[in-house]
């Protein structure tokens, strides 16, 4: 059975797909006649000139399609450069032959199983051929993408683990890069635990899907990998950045678990990811924290909740405005007191017992959409220094009226606020650090 479905990819593939091979793949050969494999960006200009004339890639292995090719007139292609790529009937049946007896696949722009999230999140930039090993059905699912660095510590790691259990438990992937360190852990915990997982790999696959750590999850079906890159091709750090963007493109949300400061894959693709504005980043904020993640706060990322997590798909909403309350006092106070908003630090001199401002009214912001109570808190009890109303607070903090009940209720149950009598006001009640604000720091009293 096996033999003759390795005889039979080449014919299994769509004309589109053997069409994209041919142009866009090295298809193991070192020397093609002079010319050079199509980047992305010269497949998209070429599927431009095609649209033109009604025609799809496939049209092109026929004479009639390849006739056309004289009225090319594409910027960096030449007729007989696509038409060299086109002459490797052959050694399209050989690679593909090898492919398959590695268990491996190819899915192509065009084929109904290329995941759609990945045209949607990265449009024309969306790798034309995507190689893979395991349940290709995985990619279409989303899920929870999980970073971090190669040498995190051996708590980031367990962290990292105990995210990825919580995910499998709950029926949700885990996507990852595949990369020593966060990557592989988080990846191997969930199909481990019976979960799934996608790995999203620069390099070596077929190497790779041989790794005794995958086996279980390829066999079982609990495990993609796959790459953009040809099978064989060897590590660039360019294409390890290139695919962080499909790490993110695939996921419905993204936790940073560790990161450096200002290097590294990991850092540059957060930061791409918080900039695209496409899909929530959150961050460990909890334990111990590596500066990078401090930053990625002051990016726009939002802090990961500490556990137990029981509703993890609950975290896969729109990512906040671009400016939001939290980002706004980041930006002002630095990224140390930001941190400690979330993991208040010891309370420091006793505030002036001076009234405080006068609340403005603030154009509306939304706060991150889960738990950030622990974050708001500071912001709140500062505004609270004397007798406020529910409507000052909603307006201090750029909410909606439920949002503001609900924290004043639950600051009032946790002993932080003291809710008065007609007309309804509520002021502090315990000493906490001032933490986001602009011009003291200190604590308030009652």
């Amino acid at each position: 059975m096996m033999e003759s479905s390795e005889r039979n990819m080449t014919e299994s593939l769509s004309a589109d797909t053997q069409a994209l091979l041919l142009l866009c793949s090295r298809l193991g050969q070192v020397d093609i006649n002079g010319a050079k494999p199509l980047t992305t960006k010269q497949y998209v200009s070429l599927t431009h000139w095609l649209r033109e004339r009604e025609m799809r890639p496939g049209d092109l292995l026929d004479n009639q399609g390849r006739s056309l090719l004289v009225d090319l007139k594409v910027r960096g292609l030449s007729r007989a450069a696509v038409e060299a790529l086109l002459d490797r009937g052959a050694a399209l049946g050989i690679v593909t032959e090898r492919w398959a007896s590695r268990g491996l696949w190819v899915l192509g722009g065009g084929d109904a199983g290329y995941p759609h999230r990945l045209k949607s999140y990265l449009g024309e930039a969306a790798p034309p051929l995507l190689y893979g090993a395991g349940n290709p059905k995985l990619l279409q699912d989303g899920g929870l993408a999980m970073v971090g660095s190669r040498d995190a510590s051996e708590e980031d790691i367990e962290f990292a683990r105990r995210v990825a259990a919580a995910c499998a438990s709950q029926g949700c992937l885990v996507i990852s890069g595949g990369a020593r360190g966060v990557d592989l852990e988080s990846m191997v915990a969930a199909f481990e635990e019976g979960g799934g997982a996608v790995g999203v790999l620069p390099d070596s696959l077929s190497r790779t899907t041989v790794s005794a750590r995958y086996r279980e999850g390829i066999i079982t079906g609990r495990l993609a990998l796959v790459s953009p890159n040809d099978p064989d091709a060897r590590w660039f750090a360019y294409t390890a950045m290139e695919r962080n963007k499909l790490i993110y493109a695939l996921s419905d949300a993204a936790l940073v678990v560790s990161s450096a400061a200002e290097s590294g894959g990991t850092w540059s693709g957060a930061v791409e990811a918080l900039e695209g504005h496409r899909i929530t980043v959150y961050v460990k904020v909890h334990g111990a924290v590596q500066e990078g993640n401090r930053r990625l706060l002051a990016h726009g990322a939002a802090p990961f909740p500490e556990g137990p997590w029981t509703d993890l798909k609950s975290l896969f909403v729109e990512p906040p405005p671009v400016t939001t309350l939290f980002s706004e006092k980041l930006a002002a106070t630095g990224d140390a007191t930001a941190l400690e908003a979330v993991a208040p630090a010891a309370p420091q001199a006793e505030a002036s017992s001076e009234p405080g401002p006068a609340l403005k009214p603030t154009e509306p912001r939304t706060a991150w959409p889960h738990e950030v109570f622990a974050i708001i808190l500071p912001e709140m009890l500062s505004a609270l220094a004397e007798p406020r109303t529910e409507k000052d607070i909603e307006q201090w903090l750029g909410i909606v009226p439920a949002q503001a009940k609900a924290w004043l209720k639950r600051a009032c149950e946790e002993g932080h606020v003291r809710k008065q009598g007609r007309p309804v006001r509520y002021v502090a009640i315990a000493k906490q650090p001032l933490l986001f604000d602009g011009t003291q720091t200190g604590t308030v009293e009652a």
